[in-house]
């Protein structure tokens, strides 16, 4: 399926075509939409999307760019009924980068980790964004989106699974791979 979205991809818009790829459409084809270079949000009725795309994370469409209801990947994962622990946590780490990238208000309930998390994301995803076309970005930023999404499965782990994780790099990641992999079967 295609998928449109705007250029310049940063942070959520990079975060929800992963989302969309991973969890809704393993074929997504990701178009990205021009827009004005005078610093301010595009038109929505002066953008020209693709005919046939899905857009996400454009303005005045049903999975738009942050707003009040939420970043672009909190409304994908509500459009798509995605109810995975671990993609909910997610979305607060999104949100945190997102927030961190316009200067607004944390969430009241935003975590240190979230806020770390994020604005970290916000600071990788604007050097990939310098290194690389939209294309490229999107593609470079898939595993460490992946990465994130497998952190926050280890945070989703029961208290004495974590508690009985090896501090020792060689030990923990084994140990947790295992864990994660018996959760993923139901046996965690």
């Amino acid at each position: 399926m295609r998928w449109a979205t705007l250029a310049h991809v940063h942070l959520d818009r990079v975060a929800s075509p992963w989302l969309v790829r991973r969890f809704v459409d393993p074929d997504a084809e990701f178009e990205f939409v021009e827009w004005g270079l005078d610093g301010g949000l595009p038109d929505p009725t002066r953008l020209r999307i693709p005919e046939g795309a899905t857009p996400i994370g454009i303005p005045g469409v049903r999975l738009g760019l942050h707003d009040e209801n939420g970043p672009c990947f909190q409304k994908v994962l509500r459009a798509y009924d995605l109810d995975d622990p671990a993609l909910w946590r997610m979305e607060r780490i999104v949100a945190a980068g997102v927030s961190h990238a316009l200067g607004t208000p944390a969430r009241p309930d935003q975590t240190e980790e979230e806020r770390i998390l994020g604005a970290a994301l916000n600071l990788v995803g604007a050097a990939f964004g310098v290194a690389h076309d939209d294309t490229a970005h999107l593609e470079n930023a898939l595993p460490l989106y992946d990465g994130v999404y497998e952190h926050c499965r280890i945070w989703e782990l029961s208290e004495d699974v974590l508690a009985g994780a090896p501090k020792h790099p060689p030990l923990r990641i084994p140990y947790l791979r295992d864990a994660l992999e018996r959760a993923r079967e139901g046996h965690a």
